[in-house]
């Protein structure tokens, strides 16, 4: 299995550019199974940020999303066109919007994640228990390194 290789192995370029390979494979996957959606990955993730930490400053946005502020520009109006956000003035900051979530974005991410979630379980249900750990813990470890939780 080339997984178990690149775990027993990792440290060399070439072993984390395949782990890399995979892991974007694993999300690739995840996303095009899931028909139906027309968000890309980044516009779906800066919609789930939105949800989980609105309200939020599109600059913070951007900074919790690793894009430039441009970038983050073009994701936020293709979220509020679509019905999914709104920008509300920020209290503190009258030159400033604040992003929110709609009750369409967050059905629409809820939906997702559900969606998403049974084919992740289905996958995970073909390994035996040890295995379920392992890849748990790993992702686990892996978001920590990363920062990410």
């Amino acid at each position: 299995m080339e997984l178990i290789s690149v775990a027993d192995e990792l440290g060399t370029p070439a072993d984390v550019a395949t782990l890399y390979h995979l892991l974007t494979r694993i999300n690739r996957t995840l996303r095009t199974r899931d028909q139906g959606r027309n968000l890309s990955a980044g516009v779906a993730s800066a919609l789930w940020t939105i949800i989980n930490h609105a309200p939020i400053r599109m600059s913070t946005l951007a900074e919790r999303e690793s894009v430039s502020a441009p970038t983050m520009s073009r994701i936020v109006a293709v979220l509020v066109d679509r019905g999914y956000i709104e920008r509300t003035p920020d209290p503190g900051d009258g030159r400033a919007r604040l992003l929110n979530p709609t009750a369409a974005g967050i059905e629409l991410i809820a939906d997702a994640r559900t969606k998403r979630a049974q084919l992740l379980a289905e996958a995970l249900d073909g390994l035996d228990a040890d295995d379920r750990v392992t890849v748990g813990r790993g992702v686990t470890i892996l978001a920590e390194a990363l920062g990410m939780t």
